[in-house]
This record gives C-alpha cells, sequence and structure tokens, in this order.
C-alpha cells in the first residue's frame, strides 16, 4: 500500500502566510534528538547540524530530550513554533510509537513532513567479548531452552530496536526478557558493565567498543553483511529471514509556511550529498545513505504498509498492555508486564507466556479482535 503524504514544498498547504525563503534561517536552528547523547542517533543529527551550518549560514544545535522510549522528543518537535527553527528527528518511530499507543495521538507521521536521511543501520545483536556465548546460534538456543532468562537491552519499548528483537523471536523462537533504555547509549553501557546480557542496536553505534575488543557482533539483520564487519554473518545466513534498518534524518511539523519548508528541503538535500557529510558518517563507521524529501516520503510510505493497522493499547487490572498485530505471521505480540513479550495465536493458541491468565485478561475474544483491526485506531 501506497499512501499519500505531501513532501515540502509539494504543494501548497493551508498555512500561506508567505515569508521570504531567501531570508530562512535568519537565527539559530535546533534539532531535537529523542534519544541520548552518544547513541546512533544522536551522532548522525550531530553530523547534520555540523555539516548544515555552512550552508545555512547559522548555527544547528542539538537538543537531546529523551524519554517515553523517544515520544518526549517527538512531542516537542511537533509542539514547536510554526517558523521552521526546530526540527524533529524522523525515523521508523514516526509510525511505530503512534501505533503502539506509546506516543499521544496527535504524533502521527501525518503530523510532520519529511526533510531528509542521512543514514541507514541494520540492526544487530551484540554482546560482551567474553560473554558465555560465541555465535548467534548460541545465545538464541539458550533463549528457547531457558525462555525470559536472556536479558536483552534495546533503546526504548516499541522502538526499532526493541521491534527488532520481537522480529527475531517470532522468526526463531526464541524468548527474551526485553529491557529498554532512554537510547542505544545507555543499553551498550549496561552491556558494559554486565547489567544485561545482550544488546539489539546498531553495530556502528557500538564500533569504539567493538574496535577496542570490549564488545562482539553476533549477526545482522541485513541482506548482506557490512563492510566494516565482514566476519559477522547475517541472520538470513544463519537461516533466519529478519532484516530490519533503522532510518535517521530529518523532519518538520507541518505548520511552517510552504517556502520556509522548501528552504529546509532544498538546503539539507545539499547538505546530504557533500563530501563532508559522506566522510564525517564514513568516519564514524555508519552507513551513508543520503535521502531527500521525496525519497524519504517515500520509503516512509513503504514502511507504513508494514505497518499500518497494527497498533492497539488499551489499559488494564495491571498496567498498559500494547498490542501489536504482525500481519504475515498471523500474531499478535503484547508488550507490558516489565516489557515481557508474550505471543497470542489467532486460533487462541499462547506460546512463552509467563502467565497466561495474565495476557487473557486483555485479549478475551482474539478472532474479534483481528476482524476489528481496522477499527482499532477510532477508539
Amino acid at each position: 500500500m501506497i499512501l499519500t503524504l505531501v513532501a515540502c514544498g509539494s504543494k501548497p498547504s493551508d498555512n500561506n502566510n508567505n515569508t521570504d525563503s531567501t531570508a530562512f534561517p535568519t537565527k539559530t536552528m535546533t534539532i531535537v534528538c529523542p534519544y541520548g547523547a552518544g547513541g546512533g542517533t544522536d551522532l548522525a543529527l550531530r553530523i547534520l547540524a555540523e555539516c548544515g551550518k555552512d550552508t545555512f549560514g547559522q548555527t544547528i544545535n542539538v537538543e537531546n530530550k529523551t524519554g517515553g522510549s523517544g515520544t518526549v522528543g517527538l512531542t516537542e518537535a511537533l509542539n514547536a513554533a510554526a517558523d521552521g527553527y526546530t526540527l524533529g528527528t524522523c525515523s521508523v518511530d514516526l509510525i511505530t510509537l503512534p501505533l503502539l499507543g506509546l506516543a499521544p495521538a496527535e504524533t502521527t507521521r501525518d503530523a510532520f513532513d519529511p526533510i531528509c536521511v542521512i543514514n541507514g543501520e541494520p540492526a544487530a545483536i551484540i554482546i560482551r567479548a567474553d560473554s558465555r556465548w560465541n555465535t548467534i546460534q548460541d545465545i538464541l538456543a539458550e533463549a528457547k531452552e531457558k525462555p525470559g532468562a536472556v536479558q536483552l537491552a534495546n533503546s526504548g519499548m516499541g522502538n526499532i530496536w526493541h521491534l527488532a528483537a520481537i522480529g527475531i523471536e517470532l522468526e526463531t523462537g526464541a524468548s527474551f526478557n526485553h529491557v529498554p533504555f532512554d537510547g542505544a547509549a545507555s543499553a551498550l553501557t549496561a552491556v558494559l558493565g554486565g547489567h544485561v546480557d545482550a544488546v539489539t542496536c546498531s553495530a556502528a553505534e557500538a564500533a569504539s567498543n567493538i574496535a577496542s575488543g570490549e564488545l562482539k557482533v553476533l549477526a545482522v539483520a541485513n541482506t548482506e553483511r557490512l563492510e566494516a564487519y565482514p566476519d559477522v554473518p547475517t541472520f538470513q545466513e544463519v537461516g533466519v529471514d529478519l532484516t530490519i534498518v533503522a532510518l535517521r534524518g530529518l523532519c518538520v511539523n507541518k505548520d511552517p509556511p510552504d517556502d520556509v519548508k522548501k528552504a529546509l528541503c532544498d538546503g539539507f538535500e545539499k547538505v546530504i550529498n557533500s563530501d563532508a557529510c559522506r566522510e564525517k558518517i564514513e568516519a564514524a563507521n555508519m552507513t551513508y545513505m543520503p535521502l531527500n524529501a521525496q525519497e524519504t516520503n517515500d520509503i516512509l510510505d513503504s514502511m507504513s504498509g508494514n505497518f499500518e493497522n497494527t497498533g492497539y493499547a488499551r489499559p488494564g487490572k495491571y498496567g498498559l498492555y500494547n498490542i501489536l498485530i504482525m500481519e504475515e505471521k498471523q500474531t499478535i505480540v503484547a508488550l507490558g508486564a516489565g516489557s515481557i513479550t508474550k505471543r497470542v495465536f489467532p486460533d487462541g493458541r499462547i506460546e512463552r507466556c509467563d502467565n497466561v491468565k495474565d495476557v487473557g485478561l486483555y485479549i478475551e475474544k482474539i478472532d474479534e479482535m483481528i476482524e476489528r483491526k481496522k477499527e482499532l485506531f477510532a477508539e
């Protein structure tokens, strides 16, 4: 399914208080990063800010607004003044967080216009170098044999690295104890300190610790091996059909006038295609993926088709459960109770649940929920 979303400057909006785009910007700009300093998203945004200051002739600051699995920063960008001086982070979180009920209902993808993408990184499972596991098969075997025993960190409940971990479970039958943090940097610190067993994030985010011999990558969710880590297999090579890539770039809320948004899109298209920007991304061991506003819009469209009408959240006696319907797998994944993942199939069969009755409190009629999945967001 391809959804239509107007990219920057492609269609007149209701906001026709036409400022002269040649006068934009005239002051410092701000990029809101929803995750902590030192993670991959933070690094990519700081490279955009550094390279963008020459193009725009202004200082561009990056402010880390963490919390709520990224929803704090997302909401701040949405509620920014209608002048184009505050930019948000463009990622798949724009699609998944609202669908999972983790972000306010108004913070949907349709509330933002994409500006660009500079980086795309596949998910990876990373562990300490002195871990008891030597291969991806080793950790998956233990996670199958002892459900919930392996502590797997992520950068926030419901974000791309958490969904990558769920995808691994669905494809392999493994069961992890998911531990959310406010960003990959914090999750990696927890792995280094021995507080959790492993983490799902990008290999680029752990590059310095991999180079120092403290961490190692077991597998990457990419279609081919990473050039920086030629000895690390893809999940597909070990029989796991999983490809998940996190995008990092910029967006702006729909409030600024079209000529300001056009100035942003045109300016950052020059930035992402500059030699300086490419060199900085590659020097950080990150994957250079320059996409302009329309290209970013197109790839978000394709992702929206995968996630549309797949999320639902409802309160219950023991707190909030967020239910993700994985259409292709005909599986319902319930997230909650300390982020333990539980699976409920359309036929009512439940797998790898610590407390089957607990899940039953929230999903009383599986068939009815599947039939109603297109109506879930109207409630």
